[in-house]
C-alpha cells in the first residue's frame, strides 16, 4: 500500500460529538510499544481506512487488559484493570471490539464476561478472512509469487 497519512479517530472525540463507530481497534500493549508489531497496526489501520470500516481507538485511555497480572497470579490487579476496562467500554457503549493481540482476544472473549462485559470480539485475522471471503479486499497474488509465507498461528485463536 501507497504511503498515506492518516489521522487515527480517538474514541473520547468521537463520543463527544455525539457519535459511535461500529468497532474499538483495541491496540494492546504490544502494538503500542513493540517496534515490529507497530508495523502490524500501521498496516492494519491502513486496511480499515481502505476498506471505510467506521472505528475508534481509545488512544491515551487504553490501559493493559490486566491479562500479564492474572497469569502471574495477581488477580486483584486483574479484576481492577478488568473492571477499569469495562466501565469504560460501556460508558462509550463499546458492543464490537477487534484487536490484534491473540492474548487480548483471549481476555476479552474469555475471561471478561465473568466480571459482566458483554461485547463482541474479533481477532484482527477473522475480521480481514471477512472481507477477503466477500471480495471486498483482494490479496495481489503477485506479491507473494515465489515467496515463502509464515503464519504464526497463536494457541488462543487455533486451538482456544
Amino acid at each position: 500500500m501507497e504511503k498515506v497519512k492518516i489521522n487515527l479517530p480517538v474514541m473520547a472525540e468521537v463520543h463527544a460529538k455525539g457519535e459511535k463507530p461500529e468497532y474499538l481497534f483495541w491496540v494492546g500493549c504490544a502494538g503500542a510499544f513493540d517496534d515490529r508489531y507497530k508495523k502490524v497496526v500501521r498496516a492494519f489501520v491502513k486496511i480499515l481506512h481502505y476498506l471505510k470500516v467506521s472505528y475508534a481507538v481509545l488512544g491515551k485511555e487504553e490501559s493493559c487488559t490486566g491479562d500479564p497480572a492474572r497469569r502471574a497470579g495477581n488477580e486483584m490487579l486483574f479484576q481492577m484493570q478488568a473492571l477499569r476496562n469495562i466501565e469504560l467500554f460501556n460508558s462509550y457503549g463499546i458492543d464490537k471490539i477487534i484487536t490484534i493481540c491473540p492474548h487480548c482476544y483471549n481476555i476479552f472473549k474469555n475471561e471478561y464476561p465473568d466480571l459482566g462485559a458483554n461485547f463482541t470480539v474479533i481477532n484482527y485475522l477473522q475480521f480481514l478472512n471477512k472481507y477477503i471471503n466477500e471480495g471486498t479486499l483482494k490479496i495481489k497474488s503477485e506479491i507473494f509469487k515465489n515467496k515463502r509465507v509464515t503464519y504464526h498461528d497463536p494457541c488462543y485463536l487455533g486451538r482456544g
